[in-house]
């Protein structure tokens, strides 16, 4: 799930925090008026996680 995170732009690739017990990520926008949870899901999805929902959106 990092690596595909890591290849959106607007997502720092030194910030992305995965976990797989929970299957959750974390990381931080380089602008959030760029961030698209679309982007996002597709990325996610096309990585093999079948589901994506997000807990907090970009903040700041």
């Amino acid at each position: 799930m990092a690596a595909a995170l890591a290849t959106l732009p607007w997502v720092e690739q030194t910030s992305i925090v995965a976990d797989r017990r929970t299957r959750q990520a974390r990381f931080t926008v380089t602008d959030r008026a760029k961030f698209d949870l679309a982007e996002v899901e597709r990325v996610v999805l096309k990585a093999g996680y079948p589901k994506t929902k997000l807990l907090t959106g970009p903040t700041g």
